[in-house]
């Protein structure tokens, strides 16, 4: 068993090309092409609250579309895209597709955007191994400050499968995640969602949560284990084992959804 307690905070994720010198209040950035051929990870950028964002995509001469979390944005079709306000409704993965109607639409290089206090915790990230045979684990502890009344929301996950998209190797198969509280006991809290049509599910928070916290994307049907929970303030352990008992690689991460 490996035991280890992070305690560290994160101003913000530097962008991939960032542009030089943008006016104050202002952040600006360029995308590249990514597509088949010439395949580019997303950039990151986490900005705070009132900030100018302008993001320029590849110029090739044709129309485009902007896109966020994969739908296209009304009306957004010029380039660069420039959001003169950011509001955490903003935050999302953000594309730029070029449109000719004569070729198939060419995307640009992801963009994923985080909103929020530059003072605040944007990731923990913490990689390990899990040896084979039954009750090996993987331990990672983490302390939350604040979180009065409903408790900060955060997601926890431990990605395994979907390691191979970073060319891991011996990724752990089946992750299985389980937090403890101080006291050593089963943190179990989380939120309720009515079963109301056309209400908020857990599955529609978890993916909107995952987008405005700059989580990378992992495999879809992939066995990744994700818990998205409210943690009031106190110590926790985040402990991973393997359900099937075999050994593997696998990457712990915290995020504090803003």
């Amino acid at each position: 068993m490996k035991s280890i307690r992070l305690s560290c905070l994160l101003v913000a994720l530097a962008p991939a090309f960032a542009q030089p010198s943008p006016p104050a209040g202002e952040t600006a950035l360029t995308l590249g092409v990514s597509n088949g051929i010439r395949a580019l990870p997303p950039s990151r950028v986490t900005v705070p609250v009132g900030e100018t964002l302008r993001v320029t995509g590849p110029a090739l001469g044709e129309s485009v579309q902007w896109l966020r979390n994969g739908r296209a944005l009304p009306g957004a079709t010029t380039n660069p895209l420039v959001i003169p306000f950011v509001t955490s409704a903003d935050a999302g993965t953000y594309a730029m597709t070029i449109v000719n109607p004569l070729a198939l639409p060419v995307p640009s290089q992801s963009l994923i955007l985080g909103v929020g206090p530059t003072d605040r915790l944007v990731n923990l990230s913490l990689r390990g191994e899990i040896a084979a045979g039954a009750g090996r684990s993987f331990v990672a502890g983490f302390v939350v400050q604040g979180g009065a009344g409903a408790g900060k929301k955060m997601i926890v996950r431990a990605v395994g499968p979907s390691l191979a998209l970073f060319g891991v190797t011996g990724a752990l198969a089946r992750p299985v995640l389980r937090i403890f509280d101080g006291r050593g006991q089963p943190y179990e809290n989380g939120y309720a969602y009515p079963p109301v049509v056309g209400g908020l599910t857990y599955e529609a928070d978890l993916a909107d949560s995952l987008a405005r916290s700059g989580a990378f994307p992992t495999q879809p049907g992939a066995a990744d284990a994700v818990l998205l929970m409210p943690f009031v303030a106190g110590s926790y352990t985040a402990q991973i084992t393997s359900a099937d008992g075999t050994a593997g690689t696998v990457l712990v991460e915290v995020y504090e959804v803003p």
